[in-house]
């Protein structure tokens, strides 16, 4: 994925399908502890959330608290923040983010929860 050049980028990100959640799951950043959003839709390769504004470009440690849908620790990652847009007047955002940097471990997880709880 970083690796990858813009172009190439844009090329798989439109190879992967989108999965909508069919749940409410939160996700927040690992350094401030604050909350970032729900996420609205996911993939091996990133994720929407729908909350606060995220400056684009923007590098954030990604906590979404998956555990009722997936026995594990809360899923942890590095993603880039791609675009970011105002939704409502009052004030919420939808963010969209590729996945930089995950273990093994979490992108496994990652992929049992995009089965578990999404649909698309």
């Amino acid at each position: 994925m970083a690796d990858q050049s813009p172009t190439e980028a844009v090329e798989n990100r439109r190879r992967l399908k989108r999965k909508y959640t069919l749940f409410k799951i939160p996700a927040y950043d690992a350094q401030t502890r604050r909350f970032l959003g729900l996420v609205q839709d996911i993939n091996e390769n990133g994720i929407q959330l729908f909350g606060v504004q995220v400056e684009v470009g923007a590098a954030k440690t990604i906590i979404i608290q998956a555990s009722d849908y997936v026995k594990t620790a809360p899923l942890s990652f590095i993603a880039q923040c791609r675009w970011s847009r105002r939704e409502s007047q009052q004030g919420y955002y939808s963010s969209g983010f590729e996945i930089t940097a995950i273990s093994n471990e979490a992108r496994g997880n990652l992929l049992k929860l995009v089965e578990l709880v999404t649909l698309g």
